[in-house]
């Protein structure tokens, strides 16, 4: 069954404009644009409307507040997920397929979205694979306690898997949500322009298929 609009919760990402969400703010579009090492304390109080001594009165330092803008940024995406999460497992149609297709979306809704959250989510790769905080994995336990959510839910939803093995099917759905967020516009202009509906159905029904399979085996 295909999901409408009304069916998933999306968030707009509007946030209160007191100085800590002002510098937040500035943090994610001035990381996304220059970089942790191009961006300085100094650009971040300008762009948030705030005196030079903000940074460290309410993050520390420069490397706190780049830390807080992925916790802020991951929480928001887990919370929006872990909603659709609670509608789909408590509701009457509870299967596989709903519960991927809803996963799914609210992900790639995203790559169209006119407030995309897509450049910070590159940067959460680019962090991942080129740490600027001393080697230190961001937000590692919001993540964590996310991935064990659905490794949860598909347990629930086909019984055959055991818990190793819904972990792992639970990595392979996030390596096919990540790979067309962070080369989407790449396909576009390589092959043709993709429509979330076409993509959101075909990366489900080879994800429901993948599992039921790891399933059986």
């Amino acid at each position: 069954m295909a999901l409408k609009s009304s069916d998933y919760q999306t968030k707009s990402g509007d946030s209160t404009h007191g100085p800590t969400d002002r510098l937040l703010d500035a943090a994610e579009r001035l990381f996304c644009e220059r970089g942790f090492e191009g961006t300085s304390v100094r650009d971040l109080t300008k762009a948030a409307d705030c005196n030079v001594a903000a940074v460290n009165y309410h993050f520390g330092n420069k490397e706190n507040l780049y830390e807080q803008m992925f916790r802020r940024h991951l929480n928001e995406v887990f919370e929006e997920h872990q909603e659709n999460i609670e509608r789909v497992m408590n509701g009457q149609e509870k299967n596989l397929e709903r519960f991927l297709e809803f996963l799914v979306r609210t992900a790639l809704v995203k790559l169209t979205a006119a407030d995309s959250q897509i450049p910070l989510m590159k940067l959460v790769v680019r962090e991942i694979l080129n740490p600027q905080l001393k080697q230190k994995l961001v937000a590692l336990d919001i993540a964590k306690e996310f991935l064990e959510k659905i490794s949860e839910c598909l347990q629930k939803l086909v019984p055959q898997l055991d818990k190793k093995l819904a972990t792992m099917c639970t990595f392979s759905i996030q390596g096919m949500l990540l790979h067309p967020m962070l080369f989407f516009d790449l396909y576009n202009k390589l092959f043709w322009e993709m429509d979330i509906d076409e993509l959101t159905g075909q990366t489900v029904k080879f994800a429901a298929a993948g599992i039921r399979n790891a399933a059986r085996e």
